[in-house]
């Protein structure tokens, strides 16, 4: 009798965690379509070894073209937009994007990062209630697998260095000579967001002291945990009446959170190029 009760109230409990759980679940009636916009960074942070060079985005004529790129985005309607800043500066987001949107302050003219000139632009332009920062902290291993790899008398660069340089030297000048909707979609091929930009972590990082200490490993455990955090910080700004998302992140995130989204069955994930290549 004494196990039966215990039984019971086991499963009394359980099944009280599950209702609680199902609390944090989104569940829409029908899936939520989200668009992963990769981007490029827009002010030329040069934080990279190989960094892509960019003119200036104030000029007008490259003002024009990122509003052409908004425009398209328009069309998608998003409801909700996401981008790249630290979930801790939410309460600065939203004031200053209440006051953007009322007219009283503008986007400061030297401020050309792609948060601002397709995130912040783009929420206004479509009356959104707010702008939504969802980006998290993570650990950047870099430092300890170059050591180790120094250490070993291991060039893991070596065979990708000469064919990616090429790549990135071909890139920029493809970016100088287009506009800023064309650059986007070249970016934002599939195979482009896999094979340049993830394939670091997938390729060459996850070997690095494998069978003795892990560094690599770790490495890109702390890319895809930072990336993860990234999805959650989204989740939970999503409700079952949302219809429409689109997140404006680097494009070295976007291979790792499609693969969430495509997993998660709440979400239809929609090519940015759908609109970005639409006539």
């Amino acid at each position: 009798m004494m196990f039966y009760c215990s039984f019971l109230v086991s499963l009394a409990m359980l099944c009280t965690s599950r209702l609680q759980a199902q609390d944090t679940l989104i569940h829409p009636k029908q899936r939520i379509q989200i668009i992963l916009l990769g981007t490029y960074h827009f002010a030329n942070p040069g934080a990279d070894k190989f960094n892509v060079k960019v003119d200036d985005y104030i000029q007008p004529e490259r003002q024009r073209q990122i509003q052409d790129v908004n425009n398209a985005l328009a069309r998608f309607n998003p409801e909700k937009i996401f981008t790249e800043s630290n979930i801790k500066y939410q309460t600065q987001a939203d004031s200053f994007f209440t006051a953007y949107k009322a007219g009283k302050i503008q986007i400061p003219a030297n401020a050309v990062n792609e948060r601002l000139q397709i995130g912040m632009k783009l929420a206004k332009q479509l009356n959104n209630k707010r702008i939504y920062a969802v980006d998290a902290d993570g650990k950047w291993l870099k430092n300890e697998v170059e050591h180790y790899a120094d250490s070993m008398h291991i060039k893991y660069l070596t065979p990708f260095e000469k064919s990616f340089g090429e790549y990135i030297s071909y890139y920029n000048q493809y970016m100088l000579t287009h506009t800023v909707k064309e650059n986007l979609i070249y970016l934002n091929r599939p195979e482009d967001l896999l094979n340049h930009n993830h394939i670091m972590y997938n390729y060459v990082f996850a070997r690095i002291g494998a069978g003795d200490n892990y560094i690599g490993a770790e490495l890109v455990g702390e890319w895809y945990k930072r990336n993860v955090k990234i999805y959650a910080n989204i989740l939970k700004n999503v409700t079952p009446d949302d219809r429409r998302l689109l997140v404006v992140f680097g494009s070295g995130h976007i291979h790792i959170l499609k693969q969430l989204f495509k997993d998660n069955s709440d979400f239809e994930v929609i090519e940015a190029n759908t609109y970005l290549a639409k006539k």
